[in-house]
């Protein structure tokens, strides 16, 4: 018993020493270790501006290639097919009505020629900033230059195809939202390579 004692009572003296020690060795790490964390937190946020960086340079490369026209370019899919395709997804997702698509005669100026949609929704005031919203953040370069917002009195029902049966439309109303016709015009742009 009295070697398990002494045993004992030597393991607890070296525990009281190391301890003290251990905080002293230790302690003249810590303004290390405070300055490794800010070169971690510093590299981090350079990382992440650079990724935000690259996103933005890899939008800007495909504005410019989606709205040029280059030499020899043979376009598989018309500009006004994207655009349609484009909006009637927007109008799908954001479960507006798109009532009427009326394109105007092209304009030419320079490199630049312009194509002027006049547009009809039918929706609420909500979903109509949200189609804003990805009209701007679209591939494509395009200009909401005047638009018109009437209130509807009543709720405004919108239409969709339902995806599993693909049969003809469903109506469903838009609750609690009073319901808008919403008339836009949209120009958007193809420059011809100079």
């Amino acid at each position: 018993m009295k070697s398990s004692e002494s045993l004992l009572a030597a393991m607890a003296v070296v525990a009281v020493c190391v301890i003290p020690a251990d905080i002293m060795y230790t302690s003249r790490f810590v303004p290390r270790f405070k300055e490794l964390e800010k070169q971690r937190i510093v590299t981090s946020n350079q990382l992440a501006t650079a990724k935000i960086v690259s996103e933005n340079l890899n939008h800007v490369r495909d504005l410019v290639y989606r709205n040029m026209d280059f030499a020899g370019q043979k376009d598989t899919v018309s500009q006004e097919s994207i655009l349609f395709d484009f909006l009637t997804s927007c109008v799908t997702d954001l479960k507006m009505r798109l009532v009427s698509v009326r394109p105007g005669l092209p304009t030419t100026q320079g490199r630049v020629t312009t194509n002027g949609y006049d547009i009809e929704l039918e929706g609420d005031f909500f979903s109509f900033g949200e189609f804003c919203s990805k009209l701007e953040n679209s591939r494509r370069v395009m200009a909401l230059t005047s638009f018109e917002v009437t209130q509807n009195a009543k709720e405004t029902p919108v239409t969709a195809t339902t995806p599993k049966s693909g049969k003809g439309p469903v109506v469903a109303p838009i609750s609690g939202r009073r319901g808008a016709s919403i008339k836009i015009h949209l120009d958007t742009f193809r420059v011809k390579k100079g």
